[in-house]
């Protein structure tokens, strides 16, 4: 055996035991489980553009068999479809010399995409109505919430802000949920390309990814916003549900591409990072400026806010 194969197996064990360790993190830990989860995928992707298809679809399949023998076929088939899926197609993509953005694009697509399929063909073989089993688990996440909340002490009049903010919050996932589903898998895939340009220099081949801060929609995507926007004003609920996903994932796509203006700047003016680490921390608090880090990014499709400007002649 050459000492390459040699080296390649020891990443395949490396990675299979690194992508366990985060998913069994992201399953047992409630808070610390989700940036493991947001990292599972990324061992898959880095040692499959290091060693080859081979070694990364290897790593996928000693995971998944390991997840499988500590939690079960069921956790298996979670990590396969929330992460595996997701680092193969992201390898795809960026091997193939696709930009940032389009190969997080695909790779999210192909990962829902099949994910959709799947649970459609669950849904007839079962004749399990999928999209109410969701919202019954929304609403029984609510009760539990408030049962929490009443024994803890709090109930009658104090309870009710609680209860009326959650029923309002309920509704509203169940009806946006795929459209968090589309956010949450991007910022995941978002993650992971950006944690790849930082081991860039270490892989064999160059790769496409340019920094955040040249983020750009492309242009026709504000024509996708009108479009829902007067779909909102059809009286029907069908169209109106389909409508509110897409505008949710177009105002999300707009928040980026203001956020990577913001960050343009911070780099241009050197702005310290205490000062960036308090607008981030806005960010967070603060719905109107996310509005309007959304906005900044639509009006960019007019102003271009980074455009090189000349300077004025004294």
């Amino acid at each position: 055996m050459s000492s390459d194969t040699k080296g390649a197996l020891l990443d395949v064990v490396k990675g299979g035991v690194v992508s366990v360790t985060l998913f069994a993190a992201f399953l047992n830990l409630p808070v610390i489980g989700l940036p493991a989860a947001a990292l599972t995928p990324f061992p898959a992707l880095y040692f499959g553009l290091k060693r080859g298809n081979r070694a990364g679809i290897g790593l996928v399949l000693l995971a998944a068999v390991l997840v499988a023998l500590a939690g079960g076929p069921e956790a298996s088939v979670l990590y396969l479809g929330q992460s595996a899926l997701l680092a193969l197609a992201l390898g795809w993509g960026v091997a193939r010399g696709y930009s940032a953005s389009r190969s997080i694009a695909t790779a999210v697509l192909v990962t829902l995409g099949l994910a959709a399929a799947a649970a459609a063909v669950y849904s007839v073989a079962s004749g399990v109505d999928l999209h109410e089993r969701v919202v019954a688990g929304i609403r029984e996440s609510i009760s539990q919430a408030l049962s929490l909340y009443e024994k803890r002490g709090i109930k009658g009049d104090e309870l009710k802000p609680f209860r009326d903010a959650l029923e309002q919050g309920g509704e509203v996932l169940s009806r946006l949920y795929p459209a968090l589903l589309l956010i949450g898998q991007s910022i995941v895939a978002g993650i992971n390309v950006m944690l790849l340009r930082r081991f860039a220099n270490r892989l064999p081949a160059p790769i496409r990814i340019a920094p955040f801060n040249s983020f750009r929609n492309p242009d026709y995507l504000v024509w996708v916003a009108i479009a829902v926007g007067f779909s909102l004003l059809i009286d029907n609920n069908v169209v109106n549900a389909a409508a509110l996903n897409v505008a949710t994932v177009a105002g999300f796509l707009y928040f980026l591409q203001g956020l990577a203006i913001v960050r343009h700047y911070f780099e241009t003016y050197s702005v310290p990072a205490l000062l960036r680490y308090l607008f981030y921390a806005m960010l967070v608090m603060q719905a109107y400026l996310a509005i309007a880090v959304a906005l900044l990014g639509l009006f960019d499709l007019w102003a271009d806010f980074r455009r090189p400007r000349k300077p004025k002649n004294l």
